[in-house]
């Protein structure tokens, strides 16, 4: 038997093993007591083993889900996209005509300590040292590279 499949371990690591021969050198390889110099091929032969059991499986699952998809009429997919754009057109119709839009736009504020303050000149003063404080990105840049080059 060794010489046996010392010649189909020839057949196949040449690529001239057809698939019966295959399932011989797959089916030997999953047993136990295998000869020492042949173990190094068992995790090949089991991995293929194993592949092709689950290819079977996945064959026969297939095989069996041939039942037909049932499709929603078209009648109901049209029905609901003209209703997400009645509703989306709605929407935006219901925001950009707010009665208090007009206002909030020419109104300026700014919260200080939980407390609203609209008044032009204060709200101004905040606005400037809040801008103040903001630093460039590439003053930023500057500051992290002398930071490093010191």
């Amino acid at each position: 038997m060794k010489t046996d499949i010392r010649h189909l371990l020839d057949k196949y690591f040449e690529g001239d093993s057809s698939a019966e021969e295959e399932k011989v050198l797959r089916r030997y390889f999953t047993r136990d007591n295998l000869p020492e110099e042949l173990r190094v091929y068992a995790s090949l032969f089991r991995f293929l083993d194993d592949e092709a059991a689950a290819l079977a499986v996945l064959d026969e699952i297939r095989s069996e889900n041939t039942a037909p998809v049932h499709r929603k009429p078209l009648f109901l997919t049209k029905l609901r996209i003209l209703a997400a754009a009645a509703a989306s057109l709605l929407i935006a119709i219901l925001l950009l005509t707010r009665p208090d839009r007009q206002s909030s736009l020419n109104e300026s504020y700014v919260w200080v300590d939980g407390k609203q303050i609209t008044d032009p000149a204060t709200v101004r003063k905040y606005a400037e040292a809040s801008f103040g404080k903001v630093q460039s990105e590439s003053d930023i840049i500057e500051d992290q590279l002398r930071f490093m080059l010191e």
